[in-house]
Formats: C-alpha cells, structure tokens, sequence
C-alpha cells in the first residue's frame, strides 16, 4: 500500500513540475512512463518503432516496462512530444544538472552502482524514476551524476573481495537428460529402508535437502558426521545425487525472519564449496537455493528479493563448487510457480527467471531448476481451461504443470540458453483423501484430487517429461514426508508414502514403464 502511494505521489509531483512526460537530457529525448502505456504506443508518439526503443535502452522483455521508468527515445531530443518550457527572455535558464549514462552490467545492482559514482540509491531512484529500487535490468540506462558523457558499456570489474574467487574455473560437468528421480528425507529415518523404497520404486536419482544452519551452526563447524552418514547411505544405494541446499544459519543472517541467504554470499559459497571438495566423485549435483523469489526463503535485511542478488551468490557458489568439484552439476535453484509480483513478498517466476538470465545466470549454472506443480489441474492441462471438479486455482498459467515448462524453455530459448535441461527439482500432485484431517489453509485445492488421480496425475507427467527434449531428471516431490513431517504437515499431502502406507502412486510409479 505504502509502494503503491509513493509511485502515485512520485507521479503526480512530475506531472505538477514538469506537465509533460517528455523532457530533452544532453540531446537526447527522454520519455517517463505513464500508467497505461506501452512500448507501441510510446513509438507511435515519437515516430519510432518498438525495435529502436528496445536497443536504445537495453529492454530485455519488450512487454516488461514501468509506470516511472525513464525510457531514451532514438533521435536528436526533437521528437513530437511536449518539450520543456523556454525561459523568460532575458532570464539565464537554470544550468542543467551534470550526469552521464550508466548501463547496467551483469551481477549489478544500485547499491554498487551508487558506490562507484559517489551516490545514494535514492538519488538514483529519483533521477531515473525507478517504481523498484530491486528491479533493474542488464543492459538497463540509468542516468548518474557526474561529468557529461556516457559510461562505458561494461563497469570495470570490482576489487576482489578476500576469499572469493575472481575468475571462473573450468567445468566438466556432464548436460544430463530426462532420469528419474525423488526427493527423500533422511535425517532421523530407517535410512535403509528409505533407499530400499528407493529403488523398488525404480529411481536413478535422488534429491535430498540440507539445511545449511543445520549443519554449520557455528561458523567453520561443520557437522561432517551427521552429513557423511547422508551421502554414504545414497552413495552406497548406487543412486546419483542431487544436494538442495538451503537455509542460512543464525550466525550468517542479518535477519531472524522466515529463513533467508546470508548477509555475506561468500559464507554460502565456503559452505557448498566444503560440501564439493568432500564429496568429490560422489555427490552428482548441487542445487543453490530454493524457491529464491519467495520472501519465506529469501527474508534478508541486506539482501530483498532480486535476481540480481540471487545470480550473485550463484556465482560465488558455482565458482567454489567447480574449483573443488569441475564435474558436479551447477543447478541454478527452482523457482515457485506464482502470479504474485508485488517485488517484496513475491516475484512471479516468468518475471523472476526473466531477470536471472538479464544477470547472467546461463554463465553460472550447468542446468535450471524448476517446480512446475500442477495444483489440482491435469498435467496436459493448460490454461484456463476450467477443469471439472477444479474450484480454485486454474485461473493462471502458474498453476499448470505443462505450461510451467513450456514457458520457461520460451524464455530458455529466447536468452540463447537453448542446450539447457530444465531440471524439474520438485513437481508433484497433493490430495488429503487419505489424511482424515482438512487441508491447512491456503492448500485447500487438495480436496479436488483424489488417491487415483494422484497416481494417474503423477505417472503422466514423468511421461510428458520423459517426451519433451528439453528436461532433465525430474524429482518427485515426494516419497516419505508423511513419516518424516507427520499425517497433518502439508508436505505429507504430496507424500507417495501416506499416513496408512503406500499410496496408489506408489503402485503406479513403481509399475510404470521406465
């Protein structure tokens, strides 16, 4: 509410100041965004086309801009919009402010770029009319203050800070295909028991969470004994490993909030880094982070929500991985499937995944994490198509499984990133018909799918998955929360191992053709 009647007042102090939304800079034309408008309509009014305002601001996603945003219009600074009141004859015009053009540069964000101009973020803020100080774009053209002139295309490269590695070390990682695989939970299980499940199940992989501040929960102590028994029941099952790691302890968070990164990314990046250099040749991938653009998962007073933040402990992370580990698989952390997009408790995904590959993400990862969870709706669903007996949650494409993936190869593909394999590192389809309890709120969708459909939802989509060209392994989420969380978390609802046993889609996975 706060963010909304800022951008409204920032709005209307322009429009009482200035009266137009064209303004001349060093040249140049600039135009201010107003609510409503868009690219084509913008071009249409300076006689341009979409294509020169795309290059001549960086746009990553031409149906991405703001309400504030300061576009470059292509030109001499003559275009056909409202130009700034003259001076009274007589009187000397006010000297314009001295700036220069900045274009941002991958892993940047304008607490950097403020620091190396001798600035604040909010005096960024203000002078390029930024709606969100958290979303900003490679390629993007802030106005900076300083001589006149245009900053070079790329900042220099920052001093090193101690501890981090500055150049990118060689990877053998191999670009895995469609396996099959699911998420456990080990710790304070029948470990055997749970691997035996495993492969009566026909799993080649499998995905097992470590919770960082669980296991480092003073800086430098690890808990390698507790982690070994993890990774030696795994190895010895002969199964390949997928590592999610998450969660930053106490002692690394500026925050006490929901779970977050640390206040430093090179902590996280020591952290895997151990884990690589001990489990050389054993641990297959790692997976850095989980569901980044949510509040929930990424609560830090230094860092907000931002891709931009997250493409930078990715590559402190993926840099300390493949320096000790050139074959472990880097997989870029999945995302959560979610229409929201207010920038402080959530980003949608598209948007979000968007902005990784603007930061450079591609140059950092070896695979893309995914969740694409269908909710209620059928796996060859797509949206919105209203499906019998779905009351809720089939109003968006984030709900649906198939155009999860769909959307995010699109954006795959149109970043160049075309020999990547999405990683589905988490799907799934939830039911409480077998728990005797209603689900928790928020997860009320449960109740339109059934034990049946559960198995029938599940099987398919390993197939669809197995028949797109585009994905790799794809975990299950998941095989034995009910006994690891408890019959009334809401992880047991997706559990294939329910409250009274195995459920039909055990049987059903089990018995599928692999």
């Amino acid at each position: 509410m706060r963010r909304a009647l800022a951008i409204t007042l920032a709005l209307a102090v322009a429009l009482l100041l200035g009266g137009v939304s064209a303004n001349a800079q060093g040249g140049e034309t600039t135009h201010v965004v107003q609510r409503g408008e868009n690219l084509y309509r913008i071009s249409l009014r300076y006689g341009t086309t979409v294509d020169a305002l795309v290059q001549a601001n960086g746009i990553v996603n031409p149906n991405l801009i703001f309400a504030g945003q300061t576009l470059t219009i292509p030109g001499t600074g003559t275009g056909t919009g409202e130009t700034p009141t003259e001076a009274p004859t007589g009187e000397a015009p006010s000297p314009a402010p001295t700036t220069s053009v900045h274009v941002v540069a991958p892993g940047e964000n304008l607490y950097r770029i403020a620091l190396r101009y001798g600035t604040t973020v909010s005096n960024l803020v203000a002078l390029n009319n930024i709606a969100n100080p958290n979303l900003i774009f490679v390629g993007q053209r802030l106005t900076v203050p300083g001589a006149g002139g245009e900053a070079p295309e790329t900042a220099p490269t920052p001093a090193p800070v101690p501890g981090e590695e500055t150049t990118t070390p060689p990877s053998t990682a191999p670009n895995v295909p469609f396996a099959y695989g699911i998420q456990i939970h080990l710790p304070n299980q029948n470990q055997a028991a749970v691997m035996a499940e495993v492969g009566e199940l026909g799993m080649t992989w499998v995905k097992q969470q470590i919770e960082w501040k669980a296991y480092e929960p003073t800086q430098g102590n690890i808990n390698w004994t507790a982690l070994d028994e993890l990774v030696n029941t795994m190895d010895t099952a002969g199964v390949n490993i997928l590592l999610s790691v998450v969660k930053a302890p106490a002692w690394a968070r500026d925050s006490t909030d929901e779970d977050g990164p640390p206040a430093n990314f090179q902590d996280y990046a020591n952290f895997v880094g151990a884990l690589a250099e001990r489990y050389r040749g054993r641990v297959d991938a790692y997976e850095i982070w989980n569901e980044q653009n949510l509040r929930r998962e990424w609560n830090s007073a230094s860092h907000p929500i931002s891709a931009a933040s997250y493409v930078e402990m990715l590559r402190l992370a993926y840099n300390a991985i493949k320096a000790a580990d050139p074959a472990a698989i880097v997989v870029a952390g999945g995302l959560a499937p979610t229409g929201f997009n207010d920038g402080v408790n959530a980003i949608d995904d598209r948007v979000y995944l968007r902005a990784m590959y603007a930061n450079g993400m591609a140059q950092y990862s070896d695979a893309l994490g995914a969740h694409p969870n269908g909710w209620a709706n059928p796996p060859d669903s797509l949206c919105c198509n209203n499906t019998a007996g779905v009351l809720t949650h089939d109003d968006h494409p984030s709900f649906f499984f198939l155009e999860t993936l769909r959307d995010y190869r699109n954006i795959m593909v149109a970043n160049g990133d075309s020999n990547t394999f999405i990683w589905p590192t988490e799907f799934g389809w939830g039911t409480n018909a077998d728990t005797g309890n209603p689900p928790p709120a928020g997860y009320e969708f449960v109740t339109y799918t059934d034990l049946n459909e559960q198995a029938a939802y599940i099987t398919r989509g390993y197939q669809l998955g197995r028949d797109l060209n585009y994905v790799g392994p794809m975990f299950l989420w998941n095989l034995n929360f009910c006994e690891a969380a408890g019959a009334d978390s809401e992880q047991c609802l997706w559990s294939l191992i329910g409250p009274s046993g195995p459920r039909p889609a055990y049987a059903a996975v089990r018995d599928m053709p692999k």
